[in-house]
C-alpha cells in the first residue's frame, strides 16, 4: 500500500503544481484574457501536439508508478503521434530544430516510456 503512495507523491508533485498554477493564473485572468486563451489552447494544432504529448507522459508516469506496463503503453500512444504532429510543425519553421525536436522526443519516449 505504502509503495503505491511513495510512487505517486512524485508523479503527483511533477504534474500537480504547474496544473495548480495553470488552473491559477487562469482564474486571475480577465474575461477577455480566457476566452484568447481557450481559443488558443482548443485549437487542433494544440491538442495534436502539446496536448498529446502532456496526456502521454501523464500517463506514462501514473502507470510508472503503478507498475501498469498497459497504461504505459497507452501513453505510448498518445506520446507518439505527438511527437510526429510537433516534428512536421517545428519541420516547417527550421529543419535543424525539427531534426532535434525529433531526437529529444524520441529519447523521452525510449527512457521512460519503454514498458519493462
Amino acid at each position: 500500500m505504502f509503495e503505491i503512495i511513495d510512487a505517486l507523491v512524485p508523479t503527483i508533485i511533477a504534474f500537480g503544481f504547474p496544473l495548480a498554477a495553470y488552473i491559477i493564473g487562469y482564474a486571475k485572468m480577465s474575461e477577455t484574457e480566457r476566452k484568447e486563451v481557450r481559443e488558443t489552447f482548443l485549437t487542433l494544432k494544440s491538442l495534436f501536439t502539446g496536448g498529446f504529448i502532456g496526456l502521454g507522459l501523464f500517463v506514462v508516469a501514473i502507470g510508472d508508478a503503478l507498475t501498469i506496463s498497459s497504461l504505459k503503453v497507452v501513453g505510448l500512444l498518445f506520446l507518439i503521434p505527438g511527437t510526429v504532429f510537433t516534428s512536421v510543425i517545428v519541420w516547417k519553421r527550421s529543419k535543424v530544430k525539427g531534426v532535434t525536436t525529433v531526437l529529444f522526443l524520441s529519447v523521452v519516449i525510449y527512457f521512460w516510456g519503454l514498458p519493462v
